[in-house]
């Protein structure tokens, strides 16, 4: 089997057990607010540090990355987040539970740093967004998996949470793969000093996209059971919902990473916010005409499916950038998306907590079409098709 579908299949599944690990609490809200005496801004915030912790992540072990290679980072970023995710379970107190929490974060970032890039570093040059694309399917797998898990759960999830959220800890079981099957090899790679704010032009405007896309997604999914209480949707309907949405999610990821080969990646990222458009009031609905279970229903599943240009943002750095600050860039602006995305989610749950739980849609729908025009904002302010950054290095 040729190294790129190894290093394609590793980081997919990697980056699966992430999104797994930071989305499952959100089933649990309630029984860690029983367990640990905390309110929904508090959860809010629990939420938020494993996407606070990814910024950390991405930055120290970006540069890691692309120094000591990218397979020993995905290694420890893969298992860092799988062993904090099991000690969350046994957290004897709130404290501790909220330090695994970021800790978990951070071995995320590093995961995500290093997993995509080295699986569109060691990819066949037509095919580098098709795999970018399967990785990032990772992502619907990883969240399609916690529904599955939750039906499974759902009749006694109250007793049983704490086995509910080991599950997380089974990413352990891949670090022998990568170990044995996944190779290390960085393209154009040199032992030479980077002046990395020679990219801060290009690392803005991707930062500025990548918290438009995380604040939308998890305005939406970060909330979702709790919207979905609101609206009265019955359990059961919660976990079938999320588990196809985000099968749909997966399949959009390789959708538009396929066509993003043949066809402008701008234009694709466009037909996408149009789409998150149209689903979002859907999905979150403020009217009281369209709060029943068929359009939620669709609202949630169009969202979904759009969603899936968030791989173009991504590649539009990594072609933008030489692959000697590939790593450090990349993680940064994608993690630093996920603290903005954190942090107004910490907002809406203090506007919840604020304004009652009966608010909630409204917050989640502004800050969802917010962040769509941050997208929109960045895509029309990026360099034009084909202008690579200008490659600035030092020897030492």
């Amino acid at each position: 089997m040729k190294s790129y579908i190894h290093a394609t299949l590793s980081s997919s599944l990697a980056w699966a057990g992430n999104i797994y690990d930071l989305l499952l609490i959100t089933y649990v809200y309630g029984a860690l607010e029983k367990a640990f005496n905390l309110n929904y801004f508090e959860i809010s915030i629990l939420f938020s540090l494993g996407l606070i912790g990814r910024v950390i992540g991405g930055m120290v072990f970006g540069k890691y990355a692309d120094t000591m290679g990218r397979k020993p980072v995905l290694m420890i970023g893969t298992g860092g987040y799988a062993l904090f995710q099991g000690l969350m379970v046994f957290s004897p107190t709130v404290i501790l539970l909220f330090i695994f929490r970021l800790i978990e974060g951070v071995f995320m970032g590093a995961e995500w740093t290093a997993g995509t890039v080295i699986a569109y570093e060691q990819a066949p040059r037509s095919l580098k967004g098709f795999v970018t694309g399967i990785v990032q399917a990772g992502y619907g797998i990883g969240y399609s998996l916690t529904g599955i898990t939750y039906l499974i759960f759902m009749a006694n999830i109250i007793n049983d949470w704490r086995l509910f959220l080991l599950t997380g800890a089974l990413p352990l079981l891949l670090l022998p793969y990568i170990q044995f099957k996944v190779k290390d090899m960085r393209e154009g790679s040199s032992k030479i000093s980077i002046r990395y704010k020679e990219y801060m032009g290009v690392l803005l405007k991707a930062t500025l996209g990548m918290s438009g896309m995380f604040t939308a997604y998890f305005a939406v999914f970060g909330n979702y059971t709790v919207v979905a209480e609101v609206d009265h949707l019955p359990g059961y309907v919660l976990g079938i919902l999320m588990t196809i949405a985000n099968i749909v999610l997966a399949i959009s990821f390789i959708l538009f990473g396929r066509l993003a080969d043949r066809y402008n990646k701008k234009r694709l990222i466009y037909i996408g916010l149009i789409g998150l458009m149209i689903g979002l009031p859907f999905a979150v609905p403020v009217i009281y005409a369209l709060i029943n279970t068929v359009s939620m229903s669709f609202g949630v599943i169009v969202f979904a499916f759009f969603t899936g240009f968030w791989p173009l943002m991504p590649l539009l750095l990594a072609d933008a950038v030489p692959a000697e600050v590939r790593g450090f860039l990349s993680g940064f602006a994608y993690n630093a998306g996920g603290f903005v995305g954190g942090i107004a989610d910490i907002i809406i749950g203090l506007l919840t907590l604020m304004y009652g739980v009966t608010t909630i849609s409204k917050w989640v729908d502004g800050f969802g079409f917010a962040s769509i025009l941050l997208v929109l904002i960045s895509v029309i302010t990026w360099p034009k098709s084909g202008a690579k950054a200008r490659v600035i290095m030092v020897e030492q």
